[in-house]
């Protein structure tokens, strides 16, 4: 089997359920689940301007057999493309089914549909990203520790990457005090994850500061950290979205999902969505200015114009104005060639630290907007010759299977999958936890 098949470093549990697992996991309990759980019908109401009833939803396929309407509230169809508030809307109808196994105590309900799923693909080794509220947050990762560890044998291992919820360092804490008192979490929590509404590396850098002195002084319990970025920012300029994927990568993140704004052409990057980076903060500006001074030099042998006398100007202007200001972006072809010479930057700077990049095709499709595999930036990473895996993000969101993305990146790149496979590598040398 071919090798890229065999290892996914990106995927979340809550997004792995395909309708016939929700429907086979709820068809028991489907009276009982509290359906409004973190306000799901509200927000697909919201969303989506119908109120479903998944009581008489799922009575319906009882009745009929068919699981159409189902499918119609769990999946994110291509039609649903480009808005990520949706397909967060769309995630939560999991959410409410596992969280009355939560209620219950029944974590086995929760983990037996996707690890069957997995072994049956093919899947050997997978990192799976998850995390808990405080008030369970012990107990229940103890429990998918517990599975896991007695689920890891016979060509399938499946292991853990914590999701930290904001700057990080209060769940970070809660979970090194975990590990502390259950030391053999070590066997199968191998990472910390950031992800959701991405983080300015700016507010991560006192987590990563205490991250590399907790993995300096006890090597034995080192934690890897991974970061969603680069993934959907509309409300910044090209530029300083290419800014936040090198300046976290920069602080020590071992991998970085999607960072489709390192490769996407700027062009098509602008176009799709009303208004799309035409807008950020008079903060996010001056960030950017900042950068650029500390990195003219490098950015002027590349061929870009860094004024520093326009730069200091426009600083010391910008700082008589309120953070949260806006500034207005205008994009001209001058500024959009410049803006790949950006990407190309980063690329090579990425490539130098030996960070990862998780390319997730369907899920940058479908969540990113971009209008086709054609403008995927999969093959401006291939050409750059970063370090590269295949995931599959949410499968059972986008109703896709982690060979079904290798093989769509083949076919992008226009070469066979074991080609493919040649020129990646095996993607397990990138796993987390190697302490």
């Amino acid at each position: 089997m071919n090798v890229l098949k065999k290892s996914d470093l990106h995927v979340h549990i809550w997004g792995c359920y395909y309708p016939e697992d929700l429907f086979n996991m709820a068809r028991d309990y489907y009276r009982v689940i509290d359906w409004n759980r973190f306000d799901f019908l509200d927000r697909y109401e919201k969303a989506f301007g119908v109120r479903i009833d998944p009581v008489s939803v799922f009575e319906e396929a009882e009745r009929t057999g068919s699981i159409d309407q189902i499918r119609e509230i769990a999946v994110f169809s291509p039609q649903e493309a480009g808005s990520f508030d949706r397909f967060d809307v769309k995630t939560f109808f999991a959410v409410a089914i596992t969280g009355y196994f939560i209620d219950t105590g029944r974590h086995e309900l929760i983990l037996e549909p996707l690890i069957k799923r997995h072994k049956e693909e093919g899947i050997e080794y997978i990192e799976y990203r998850y995390s808990f509220g405080s008030s369970i947050f012990d107990e229940w990762h103890i429990r998918f520790h517990e599975y896991f560890r007695d689920h890891d044998s016979n060509g399938f291992s499946p292991k853990g990457i914590i999701r930290l919820y904001d700057k990080g360092l209060d769940s970070y804490s809660q979970l090194r005090e975990l590990m502390k008192a259950r030391p053999d979490l070590l066997d199968t929590v191998v990472g910390v994850d950031f992800s959701g509404r991405e983080t300015a590396p700016k507010h991560l850098k006192p987590f990563f500061s205490r991250l590399r002195a907790d993995n300096t002084a006890n090597p034995e319990q080192a934690l890897d950290a991974v970061v969603h970025i680069g993934e959907v920012f509309y409300d910044k300029s090209l530029e300083s979205a290419i800014r936040w994927c090198h300046e976290t990568a920069e602080l020590g993140a071992k991998r970085l999902g999607h960072c489709i704004a390192l490769g996407i052409d700027p062009k098509v990057a602008i176009e799709r969505s009303p208004d799309a980076h035409t807008q950020e903060s008079v903060e996010e500006r001056i960030d950017q200015l900042h950068y650029d001074l500390a990195y003219k030099q490098e950015l002027q042998q590349l061929g870009l114009e860094i004024d520093e006398r326009s730069v200091l100007k426009e600083i010391n202007e910008l700082r008589h104005q309120e953070p949260n200001e806006i500034v207005v972006n205008q994009y001209d072809d001058k500024r959009l060639r410049e803006i790949c010479l950006r990407q190309d930057f980063v690329l090579a700077r990425l490539k130098e630290l030996g960070t990862v990049i998780e390319v997730c095709p369907t899920s940058n499709i479908k969540i990113g907007g971009i209008p086709g595999m054609e403008h995927h930036p999969l093959r401006k990473f291939y050409a750059s010759r970063v370090n590269m895996v295949i995931c599959s993000d949410d499968p059972g969101v986008f109703d896709s299977s982690l060979s079904s993305e290798v093989a769509t990146v083949a076919e992008s790149i226009g070469i066979d999958s074991m080609e493919l496979a040649e020129q990646l590598g095996d993607p397990q040398r990138f796993r987390l936890g190697i302490r």
